[in-house]
């Protein structure tokens, strides 16, 4: 019970560990955190596996922390596994990514329960796997700028090779290639799963994400930055702070204004994609779509915004989201009519 209890609070404490200390996603410091998780995640992996097998026996210095082995692995587990949640939800505002959330949450619970903590190592390599293909998702568009098919596919098969390697390490028994593959069948099964989410583009667009976003009457651009205009919100309203609901009077247009972060030396074009709600049909449709090219770097993130001159009153959507259709951020937001005739009040922020 108190051996349960410690690996639940080092594993927590690798949790909260992470979120104090998590920066921007390509802070080469947290990267190399991480890494240093994943390379100590192999190791214990790995001389866990030779213990218990009788193949190696520790000694000395290593002997005096070993038993403390369980709750050090779950450590690094907490701290990876919280990093991805805090990173890969930043990364998209959007619902359905939110199924690799659930997902990444459910790894973090699924690896405290002691029934699936006793199922033995190929389940212990199927979380390695899923730890290995989480951190090269990011990892390898830091690297190469780019976060197109074949970066991510890159990344899929360097963390099969990775695995397979590590089974070797892990010294199977006299059948070695059938035991290899017995073991490394549901890490197998966690990178299929993981690509078919890359697929139905489930899968939030890290290392991309969304810092802020919102809807005015106007954004006014100088040599400081950006001026973003709104009506004054009402005094029970003054969490407002753009122009949602709209309300429109003839010549107003809407304004979409988003800050996107991106990693150092990163191109990508984002598109912005207008739709209206159909109640007929019950359905959104396209009205626009609009192309900006994101250059990374900046710390508050790329400035950009989308204008539309003719729409209608109804409810609408916008989304930020990458060429491949997966989205960054959404909005959701009426336009009225609106039928007063005097003079408007406005306010002000910069961005």
């Amino acid at each position: 019970m108190l051996r349960r209890s410690s690996s639940v609070v080092t594993f927590v404490a690798g949790f909260l560990f992470d979120l104090v200390t998590m920066q921007r996603i390509d802070a080469w410091l947290d990267l190399a955190f991480q890494l240093g998780y994943l390379a100590s995640l192999t190791a214990l992996l790995v001389y866990q596996h030779r213990e218990v097998r009788g193949r190696w026996t520790p000694s000395g210095l290593t002997a005096r922390w070993w038993r403390y082995s369980v709750e050090i692995l779950h450590f690094f587990y907490g701290g990876l596994l919280s990093a991805y949640v805090v990173l890969y939800f930043r990364s998209s505002t959007s619902s359905r990514p939110a199924v690799f959330l659930v997902l990444l949450v459910g790894v973090m619970v699924i690896n405290e329960v002691p029934r699936a903590r006793g199922a033995g190592y190929r389940l212990r390599v199927g979380l390695y796997a899923f730890c290995v293909l989480s951190f090269l998702t990011y990892f390898i568009p830091i690297i190469v700028g780019s976060i197109d098919a074949w970066v991510f596919l890159l990344s899929l098969l360097l963390s099969g090779a990775i695995v397979w390697q590590v089974t070797r390490w892990l010294e199977p028994g006299p059948d070695r290639v059938a035991e290899r593959r017995s073991m490394s069948a549901p890490a197998a099964g966690v990178l299929v799963f993981i690509g078919a989410l890359y697929v139905l583009r489930l899968i939030p667009p890290v290392p991309l994400s969304v810092q802020f976003q919102g809807i005015y009457h106007d954004v006014r651009r100088d040599s400081r930055g950006y001026t973003l205009v709104y009506p004054d919100p009402p005094a029970w309203a003054l969490w407002r702070h753009d122009s949602r609901p709209f309300e429109r009077r003839a010549g107003d247009r809407l304004h979409y204004f988003v800050r996107v972060f991106a990693p150092s030396g990163f191109r990508h074009r984002v598109v912005i994609r207008w739709d209206v709600f159909d109640p007929a049909r019950r359905v959104w449709a396209t009205t626009d779509r609009i192309l900006v090219d994101v250059v990374g770097g900046r710390a508050d993130g790329f400035r950009g915004s989308a204008v539309k001159s003719n729409f209608m009153p109804g409810q609408w959507r916008v989304t930020a989201e990458t060429e491949d259709g997966r989205a960054l951020a959404t909005l959701t937001f009426l336009v009225e009519e609106d039928t007063a005739t005097g003079e408007r009040l406005w306010s002000t922020i910069s961005a």
